[in-house]
């Protein structure tokens, strides 16, 4: 078989059914049976796989035909589908219900789009079986679903307006018929007003919560808001206990731009239902969304702690913290050496060059530049500042040594496979800072001399499509977060408790000036979201070292002062004073710090 015959979905389907009818010609039923099921696999709307399956069938008899195709655990898909058709032909709600479970897991493939299926009387199917079906459907199309997961399943809209035309009375069908219709509406013309009616309709015969959200939804979806929200809201007064009413609708006003109404609605369902975890989680998302306080998102950490079930899964706390530095990623780099890197190709890095630098930038930033670029012949211009090359207080953790402009490492190279352990964790990006943490677990069973060594010599990265520097960043911020975790460091401390490495951490803070000041500062940020009791220690280590960056860069540029504001922004509890300096600082009205002196750029050999 030739590489395109491989790629090629049909050729790979017609394979499998050689095979098929090879063994079926020699009596193998079960290996003709799974030749047929890696076909439906391939290609489940061909016509000769259901071809030969009747075949199969035929030989087998329906419930021996039905035994040919297990589902195990994990289950084949082609063997469900292929039961499926099988069982179809008997029990239609129970082969359509096996389709559905392919159509959620692959929803691309036209699973459901066959002749049996198209052929049946819905007149002589239980209408709620058919409605359970279209919920059941639903999840995997999306809301709407890309044209082509909408061409693969139009089989399931065809059903639904046969089903609804046939079962006129049931307010279920025509409510899940509606939710149904409205994923089609970028694909299928008239979708959208189908969905209306069928809405209006369920909800006409029997107006419950059901038949109320789907109808809401499908009014929305048409940009009828207000006539939604009039639906929804008439459902809730008719059950006030169905606080999730509200979440829904508070939603539909954030969206339109309608915070203060979104969250006095939000307000309301939380008085009646103070536990109610839909509420509490798009109240916290969308009050972080109108002011960009943390306290919203440190609140909702400790509601989710306090209550460890919920409703279902929730994503509020992610979609806040996403595209934030320190709260959904790294922050990036802002040394001046680091933007001269950015400028050079990867296929010019090996050359010769020089640059000039008007002031000393932080050693982990020279040293990513250094690596990069083995050939540069870099001065830097100026007196090295005194405070910028010694601890910023005594009991600080020397992680660099200067002689004059130049900076070495003061602790050895991690183990070998404690950078390949770190290697496997890091990812500049993360859910929030919580999942981050969770994430560096594994690095606590590193000493905390090896975590300390990788934050001075993190491996190289492995994605060359990052910006240089973010993953070096990120390598030093999960190092710090295995701090947290270090066994070595917890050891005969209650659970939970951090207060040794919070002590190591504070005084990486508080060492020379460097990206490992910024990794320290958020460990200890994450560690005051996580634990309540530390947050007061937390907030006066971040903040002292904000304002002593501030107060340093009235002399000198301090680079990584906007990251310290944007630590400062996400630390718990925050002096409202500093949060105000730190929000100004990184407004758009801020003032640009001081520029760099000229650079000579690399001059090829």
């Amino acid at each position: 078989m030739s590489d395109e015959q491989r790629d090629d979905p049909t050729a790979q389907a017609h394979g499998e059914l050689s095979l098929a009818r090879i063994a079926l010609a020699d009596g193998d039923l079960g290996h003709a049976a799974g030749h047929v099921a890696g076909a439906i696999a391939w290609a489940p709307g061909l016509p000769e796989v259901h071809e030969l399956l009747a075949a199969i069938a035929a030989r087998a008899g329906d419930e021996g035909a039905i035994a040919l195709f297990p589902v195990e655990q994990p289950a084949f898909i082609g063997a469900v589908v292929a039961r499926a058709h099988l069982q179809g032909r008997h029990d239609p709600m129970g082969g359509l219900r096996m389709l559905a479970q392919a159509t959620r897991f692959e929803p691309a493939q036209p699973w459901a789009d066959v002749s049996w299926v198209r052929a049946l009387e819905p007149r002589r199917l239980d209408p709620e079986d058919l409605a359970r079906l279209f919920v059941a459907v639903m999840p995997g199309l999306g809301d709407p679903a890309r044209p082509e997961v909408a061409r693969a399943n139009e089989v399931y809209l065809d059903l639904a307006r046969r089903a609804c035309a046939a079962h006129p009375g049931s307010a279920l069908l025509h409510g899940a018929a509606a939710g149904l219709a409205r994923r089609f509406t970028a694909l299928v013309p008239g979708a959208l007003a189908e969905a209306v009616r069928w809405g209006a309709h369920g909800h006409r015969i029997r107006p419950d919560k059901l038949t109320a959200v789907w109808y809401a939804y499908a009014l929305k979806a048409d940009g009828r808001l207000e006539a939604a929200l009039q639906v929804m809201r008439q459902a809730w007064q008719a059950q006030p206990d169905e606080v999730d009413l509200c979440a829904d609708m508070a939603n539909w006003l954030a969206e339109a731009g309608r915070l203060d109404e979104a969250l006095a609605l939000l307000d309301a369902a939380i008085r009646r239902a103070p536990d109610y975890d839909c509420a509490v989680h798009t109240a916290a998302r969308l009050r972080f969304q109108r002011d960009a306080d943390v306290r919203h998102l440190v609140g909702l950490v400790d509601f989710m702690r306090e209550h460890p079930v919920t409703s279902h899964e929730h994503s509020d706390l992610d979609g806040a913290c996403r595209g934030r530095s320190w709260l959904g990623m790294v922050d990036g780099p802002a040394e001046s050496v680091i933007n001269l890197l950015h400028q050079i190709p990867r296929d010019d890095r090996a050359m010769a060059g020089t640059a000039t630098l008007s002031a000393l930038e932080v050693p982990s930033a020279l040293r990513v530049v250094h690596r990069e670029l083995p050939g540069l012949r870099l001065t830097i211009e100026g007196q090295p500042p005194p405070d910028m090359v010694a601890p910023q207080r005594p009991g600080g953790r020397v992680l660099w040594e200067y002689t004059g402009l130049v900076a070495a490492p003061a602790v050895p190279p991690p183990q070998p496979r404690s950078l390949e352990l770190l290697q496997g964790v890091v990812w500049p990006f993360w859910p929030n800072p919580v999942a981050a943490y969770d994430h560096a677990l594994p690095l606590g069973q590193l000493p905390a001399a090896e975590l300390v060594a990788l934050l001075v010599h993190p491996p190289a990265a492995t994605d060359h499509q990052l910006p240089d520097g973010v993953w070096e960043r990120a390598a030093q911020a999960y190092c710090c977060l295995g701090l947290l975790h270090c066994e070595e460091l917890r050891a005969g401390a209650e659970p939970g408790d951090t207060a040794r490495s919070r002590e190591l951490l504070t005084a990486i803070a508080y060492g020379v000036e460097d990206w490992t000041t910024e990794s320290a500062l958020f460990a200890l940020v994450v560690a005051a979201w996580l634990d309540p009791a530390c947050r007061p220690e937390v907030r006066d280590t971040v903040g002292r070292r904000f304002l002593a960056a501030m107060q340093q860069s009235r002399t000198r540029v301090v680079t990584i002062r906007e990251s310290l504001a944007a630590l400062v922004l996400a630390t718990p509890d925050m002096v409202p004073e500093l949060s105000a300096l730190a929000r100004d600082l990184l407004s758009d009205d801020a003032p640009p710090p001081p520029p760099v002196k000229k650079r000579r750029w690399f001059g090829r050999r």
